[in-house]
């Protein structure tokens, strides 16, 4: 078979090579980081592996590697919800869990309509199912081998599927960006730019195709649906590139990296330490900075006047914790403070993690479970019952 390359093609090409090494190093620096940049990463992954193949489609190339024959499909189906997944992780502070699984049914669905293509039929079949659609791009992803569902049923579904996650994201998004203006959030206005831009570009994945799939032709429609998937691939590895806090999994809270200048790791002196501590007691000791949503180490270097860079290596080497444990302890011990005092009856587990300057009940449980070695329930049952025993 003779290569001829289609500017079209290098578009599809230059898309695939992107996504793969963006994926790659959102993945491995995700390890050292930021573990919930595995699900973007793995999110770039399956949607640039969806888009090889559908180069493969297009070009008539995919005759050469009958092996993978309708595999495509179970990446182009997983992307979108490891996106949604991915924002909801950020907002939420926690891991994957289990239930999360739920997000990917129709890849499971899928899996299992064409378990018996994808394990148990020879090469030579599938390279005959190729030969025998290949040549209309738009017939070959009808998926007529499906054993429960009509013809293009898989493209149909999975553009409605894009659709209802780019709903959700959206929304999350845009609850947030209020947050974050209002300082009630832990993310940053560069993180929601990012991913905004992000959601934004996955309307060229469902848009086009809804709006005008049933006005022209059969090539037309397919390039709606898997062109635009490898432009959106390509603009968006580029533009990640720009956003180093993504891809590299630097903190979304900030604590900048000293100026070369200031940087020093020399002992602080003991006059400019009695001068943070004091600092340090008036913002969180009296004023009590430390409720307020969102608060970070930017926060608190404008309210006492001392540099981030001192502030993180004295809180780091004389009290010998992170600043966010600090902020979380203090946090803590405030909302056990409100449990004694009988204010948290008048409020929700919710109200009651807002009002210690949590975001969100997650990271509220996580934080007191952390320092208290209970779940603010078990907490309170406990003074109960030690009141009781009084």
């Amino acid at each position: 078979m003779e290569f001829v390359l289609s500017p079209k093609d290098l578009v599809y090409l230059s898309a695939i090579l992107l996504g793969f090494l963006t994926s790659g190093l959102l993945i491995l620096f995700s390890f050292k980081r930021r573990k919930t940049n595995i699900l973007i990463g793995f999110s770039f992954f399956t949607l640039s592996y969806a888009i090889a193949f559908a180069f493969l489609i297009s070009s008539g190339y995919h005759v050469l590697i009958p092996s993978l024959y309708r595999s495509g499909n179970i990446a182009a189906l997983s992307f979108m919800p490891l996106f949604y997944l991915y924002v909801y992780k950020e907002v939420q502070k926690e891991g994957f869990r289990i239930k999360d699984l739920i997000h990917f049914l129709p890849v499971f669905i899928y899996f299992i309509d064409f378990f018996p293509i994808l394990f148990f039929t020879t090469i030579e079949e599938k390279e005959r199912l190729i030969l025998s659609e290949i040549e209309n791009p738009a017939v070959f992803v009808y998926f007529n081998q499906s054993r429960f569902f009509p013809p293009n049923f898989y493209t149909l579904g999975r553009t409605f599927l894009i659709m209802v996650y780019w709903i959700f994201s959206l929304r999350l998004l845009n609850k947030q960006q209020k947050l974050v203006r209002e300082k009630k959030s832990h993310l940053s206005k560069e993180w929601i730019l990012w991913a905004k831009t992000y959601v934004y570009g996955i309307t060229i994945l469902f848009l086009p195709f809804f709006a005008l799939n049933n006005v022209v032709d059969s090539q037309l429609s397919y390039d709606l649906i898997h062109f635009t998937g490898a432009l959106f691939i390509l603009v968006n590895s580029l533009i990640i590139l720009f956003f180093p806090n993504i891809l590299y999994g630097i903190d979304l809270e900030g604590e900048p990296e000293k100026p070369k200048e200031t940087q020093s790791n020399e002992p602080i002196s003991g006059t400019k330490e009695i001068e943070i501590q004091n600092k340090l007691n008036e913002v969180i000791e009296v004023s009590k900075k430390y409720l307020e949503p969102g608060y970070n180490i930017n926060d608190l270097a404008k309210d006492s006047g001392i540099p981030a860079y001192l502030l993180t290596q004295y809180i780091n080497r004389n009290l010998g914790i992170s600043f966010s444990d600090l902020i979380n302890q203090h946090r803590i011990e405030e909302c056990c403070r409100k449990i004694s005092n009988g204010d948290h009856k008048l409020m929700t587990l919710e109200g009651l993690a807002q009002e210690c300057g949590f975001n969100n009940r997650n990271s509220f449980i996580t934080s007191f479970k952390r320092y208290k070695d209970a779940t603010p329930s078990q907490y309170l049952k406990s003074l109960e019952k030690s009141f009781e025993e009084k």
